[in-house]
């Protein structure tokens, strides 16, 4: 009997996990695959959202206070685990959208400065970190901090007795919890009848090998982007596709990725393609679902990031731990 069950193990589901445990709950989080190899893993690892301007005012104030404590963070993992997150405040060079009145409006009301480029607008204090190493990080660190974790475990169906969560069944075994927090991302609606409001979104990215240096920052264009890693490779993304959870490569996509890198550095031009991937964002219809689950008592959600669980996740832990401390 644990005080909390979580269902999912990617940077929400783990770093909800941390936040509970370091509060003194006791915590099992029950993933069925490895933990961090989903959405998580194939995200590009941005400490922002690209276009912050077009996002609801509780993304952005999810990544803002997340933004705050990514660096703190990092080291704090670093120190305690021997990881290193490659946190790394690269700026982001965006070359588009950037001086659309709304993009000018709310840099105004949120005391956002961009420095002048010649390639469009670079917004310095935009962080990235690469986000297998982060995961990595995030499960030894829970794990030494007394977090049980089940993977490859699927969670069938809730136990629920007089319209009250007790725990979970899985194929292997049943837990119980005094609460239990659905952290599935795309796969979060197949225990609820929500799957109107939580669905996935394909996206597919490329990685290619450069040298360190070749490109300074991320660059961000006509939605797609580019991330300069501390080894020289570059990753390039991303497509979105309303597919369902159809994990099929197109070649093509690949190629107009790397085109897309090319046509606007010259020196990524011959490169080819290193790995070429897809993954399931959580969409959801309000950006972002942080709340108890009323028709049941004892259940919670954290999921329906879609593409900004990686910049929104601490503080989306902080805030799910504020409501489980409320209701209890």
């Amino acid at each position: 009997m644990s005080d909390c069950l979580i269902i999912g193990g990617g940077v929400i589901g783990m770093m909800s996990a941390r936040a509970l445990a370091i509060s003194g709950a006791t915590v099992t989080l029950i993933e069925q695959r490895a933990c961090g190899k989903e959405s998580s893993w194939a995200g590009g690892g941005i400490i922002s959202p690209l276009y912050p301007w077009m996002y609801s005012d509780v993304v952005n104030e999810l990544s803002m206070a997340s933004q705050a404590v990514y660096e703190e963070l990092c080291a704090t993992l670093f120190a305690d685990t021997g990881i290193d997150t490659e946190y790394i405040r690269s700026g982001l060079l965006m070359m588009d959208e950037y001086d659309r009145y709304e993009a000018i409006d709310w840099m105004a009301v949120h005391k956002v400065n961009a420095e002048k480029h010649p390639q469009g607008a670079l917004f310095t204090a935009v962080a990235q970190v690469r986000n297998p190493r982060l995961l990595k990080a995030l499960k030894s660190d829970i794990l030494k901090r007394g977090v049980e974790i089940v993977e490859f475990s699927k969670v069938e169906e809730l136990i629920v007795e007089k319209d009250k969560v007790l725990g979970v069944k899985t194929e292997h075994k049943n837990y119980y919890g005094d609460n239990s927090i659905i952290c599935g991302g795309a796969w979060s609606s197949a225990l609820l009848d929500i799957k109107n409001e939580v669905y996935p979104v394909k996206g597919q990215m490329i990685v290619i090998k450069s040298k360190p240096g070749v490109l300074e920052h991320i660059v961000l264009d006509k939605g797609r982007y580019l991330i300069p890693r501390k080894d020289g490779r570059i990753l390039i993304g991303s497509t979105t596709e309303n597919v369902g959870f159809d994990r099929s490569l197109n070649k093509q996509v690949g190629v107009e990725l790397l085109e897309f890198a090319s046509s606007r550095f010259t020196a990524l031009r011959g490169a080819s393609i290193e790995h070429h991937w897809s993954g399931f964002r959580p969409a959801s219809k309000s950006g972002v679902m942080i709340k108890k689950y009323e028709k049941l008592e004892g259940l919670y959600l954290n999921t329906g990031h879609l593409r900004n669980g990686l910049n929104m996740a601490p503080e989306s832990a902080e805030r799910l731990l504020a409501l489980i401390n409320h209701a209890n």
